[in-house]
């Protein structure tokens, strides 16, 4: 199902505007936990990532990747993180995900295993989806939490 660009190019530069005026306190209103954890296994978000203290359904292929989501703080420090991680991917590179790369994808010649999920996924799935991250990075850590109450 092909989703509509113009809505994720408002989202991201909506985003990046209320990023730069204060990104700590920047949420898409509404979410919804269960719809997003819905949409994490929908997305096929399972091939590669597990979500720490979160039973989901598990890949229907072979897992290319085990990267685990909300077990300690890397990257997302923030609900803006977490937005970031899920648009643009290719933004930020985790140490863990480095590993496993190679020279190419490193040096940028080819594209990391994460897709661009802008023609897949609804506006409304995004938003559901940094419902559900939020949560879990909530309930799961403490750092993370401090840092979204600044």
């Amino acid at each position: 199902m092909k989703k509509d660009p113009v809505i994720w190019c408002c989202a991201l530069i909506f985003l990046v505007l209320q990023g730069v005026a204060n990104a700590d306190e920047f949420r898409f209103k509404g979410g919804d936990e269960d719809e997003g954890k819905i949409a994490f296994e929908r997305l096929n978000c399972i091939q590669c990532h597990r979500v720490t203290g979160v039973e989901l359904e598990d890949p229907k292929t072979e897992r290319v990747l085990n990267l685990s989501l909300a077990g300690e703080i890397r990257f997302v420090k923030s609900y803006t993180d977490i937005l970031l991680a899920i648009t643009n991917p290719q933004h930020v590179v985790t140490t863990q995900y480095s590993g496993l790369l190679s020279k190419a994808e490193l040096d940028g010649e080819i594209e990391p295993f994460m897709p661009d999920l802008s023609q897949d996924m609804s506006a409304a799935q995004l938003i559901d989806l940094a419902a559900f991250l939020d949560s879990v990075y909530s309930k799961n850590l403490a750092e993370y939490r401090a840092m979204v109450k600044r």
